[in-house]
């Protein structure tokens, strides 16, 4: 609100509050953020782990961004910023050394110190192949963390990183407690302590996870508020979107992201605000293990490929509301954003190569996906396509924690029918999804040209550079039909009005952070 001049009249003080009241009549009057309330947010994922560097599953990020701070924070549109992070500054004294210079009186939730030796416990915990991290196989460019003074640590590269400091603001670089780590042990992933807004306080799987103010956070809003405003956070487990849309309208909880049949619903709802983010997700998503049979074919990969029509499935399982994909695994809206040439619909295409794999009379196929609302009919859609060219799918569902693993660890079937997070810089999906050793790459099979590629592309500093690797990358990727996005998401988020700030509710990956919500 603008302040107005004082007035030297009789009884000026009740004048200027009718000015006041008309000014905020004629244009919106923003209120000053309020402290305290509770907000219930529904959500349909069960986190694999609140272990940012251990988790399995994207959704993990709703529950963990809450409760931990990244050495290098990055605003919505993933551009780093000392101010949201952990690290001041750094700088780059030569292409394969990184130095940061860390923020101090910072401690974790459990009062262990923030400073240098803990960022290093933190980066050699992810480069311990018994750690078994999920960033690992992107962090393994360093070769060396050195910590040159209590607040100043320097990373020691085998080889240039141009992809290092968006990488640094995912999950690789969220910062645990080293005291809480070493106590828990294979127990942590669900006794998280971070230096976040929030502090953890229970989970109880399959129902609920609770988190609490953290009053000594050390983060401001950019208006200079103390942040987190939010006394407390309940993150409720709600699968049925339609129960979840019923609790929305009953009250019972505060926000959720809902299905896309209840947008039109929501929207036409005065009591509601909704907020919307494209490309958000991969909505839906084929992927296959190269070395499994009968996706061991490359020519039985791409006649699955043809025969899905990603259209009918917008339509069907997604009410319209999505974008059907024409790129790979990078949504519109990012730098590295292209389209190549990649299997469409065409059922031609995809009898002829049936007849080149050697199965022109079609195959069985084992087909896995999870419990999703969205996910388990657009499966059965796919399931009826292929039927139309010989192909019997058995479908296998599962909670998105165990699919994953039975299909990326023990190999359990041939093709995973899913989702898949936002995830900007490219380095993230290109090591983990297509390097040879990659966690998410099913087949685990070598791929020199693919592991050079991804090498250069995560090495080079210069954007251009890296957009013609990538689109190589994509070349591949979709002409041998290793991961075939079919639908880009769009994430619709619903909050009643009471539910202030909003615009600031969307990460740069679509994941909601919560600490500049209020309650009116």
């Amino acid at each position: 609100m603008k302040r107005l001049p004082k007035l030297k009249l009789m009884g000026g003080m009740v004048v200027i509050a009718s000015v006041v009241i008309l000014f905020c009549a004629l244009q919106p009057c923003e209120a000053a953020p309020k402290a305290g309330g509770h907000l219930r947010m529904g959500y349909g994922l069960e986190a694999s782990s609140l272990d940012p560097h251990l988790g399995r599953s994207g959704g993990d990020a709703y529950y963990w961004k809450q409760m931990f701070d990244n050495l290098v924070g990055a605003d919505s549109k993933l551009t780093a910023q000392p101010n949201l992070s952990l690290a001041v500054s750094w700088e780059m004294p030569n292409p394969t050394t990184m130095v940061f210079r860390l923020r101090k009186g910072v401690k974790f939730h459990d009062g262990t110190d923030f400073d240098a030796q803990a960022v290093k416990f933190n980066l050699d915990r992810i480069l311990d192949p018994a750690t078994g991290a999920t960033p690992k196989a992107s962090f393994e460019v360093i070769g060396k963390v050195e910590v040159v003074d209590s607040h100043t640590v320097k990373l020691v590269l085998n080889q240039p990183w141009g992809a290092g400091i968006s990488m640094l603001a995912d999950r690789g670089g969220a910062m645990n407690s080293p005291t809480a780590v070493k106590k828990w042990g294979k127990e942590y992933g669900f006794h998280p302590v971070g230096t976040g807004p929030f502090k953890f306080a229970e989970y109880v799987s399959g129902s609920y996870a609770t988190m609490v103010k953290n009053e000594t956070y050390w983060g401001k809003s950019k208006s200079g508020n103390k942040l987190p405003y939010l006394d407390k956070i309940t993150i409720q487990l709600i699968k049925d979107p339609a129960v979840l849309a019923a609790a929305l309208q009953a009250g019972e909880i505060d926000l959720a992201s809902i299905n896309p049949k209840d947008v039109e619903k929501f929207s036409r709802d005065s009591k509601f605000v909704m907020k919307s983010f494209e490309g958000g997700s991969i909505a839906h998503l084929l992927a296959f293990n190269q070395s499994l049979p009968p996706m061991d074919n490359v020519n039985l990969r791409r006649a699955v490929a043809h025969a899905v029509n990603a259209q009918a499935i917008n339509q069907s399982a997604f009410f319209g509301k999505n974008i059907v994909a024409k790129g790979g695994m990078w949504p519109p809206g990012y730098w590295v954003y292209d389209t190549v040439p990649r299997p469409s619909y065409d059922l031609k295409k995809a009898r002829e190569f049936l007849n080149k794999g050697g199965k022109p009379n079609g195959f069985e196929m084992d087909m896995i996906t999870w419990d999703s609302a969205t996910l388990i009919p657009a499966t059965e859609l796919v399931k009826a396509m292929l039927a139309q060219i010989g192909i019997k799918v058995n479908i296998k569902v599962f909670n998105v924690g165990t699919a994953t693993e039975k299909f990326f660890h023990t190999r359990e079937a041939p093709v995973y029918s899913t989702s898949w997070s936002l995830y900007p810089e490219p380095d993230w999906i290109a090591s983990l999804c297509y390097k040879s050793d990659g966690y998410y790459n099913p087949g685990k099979t070598a791929h020199p040209e693919m592991d050079e590629l991804i090498k250069k592309g995560a090495s080079s500093y210069d954007i251009k550079t890296r957009k013609a690797i990538y689109r190589r990358v994509n070349e591949i990727i979709l002409g041998d039909a290793y991961y075939v996005p079919r639908i880009y998401g769009v994430t619709f988020v619903v909050a009643p009005a009471k539910v202030q700030g909003m615009d600031t509710l969307f990460s740069w990956d679509a994941k909601f952070l919560l600490k500049e919500l209020w309650m009116q």
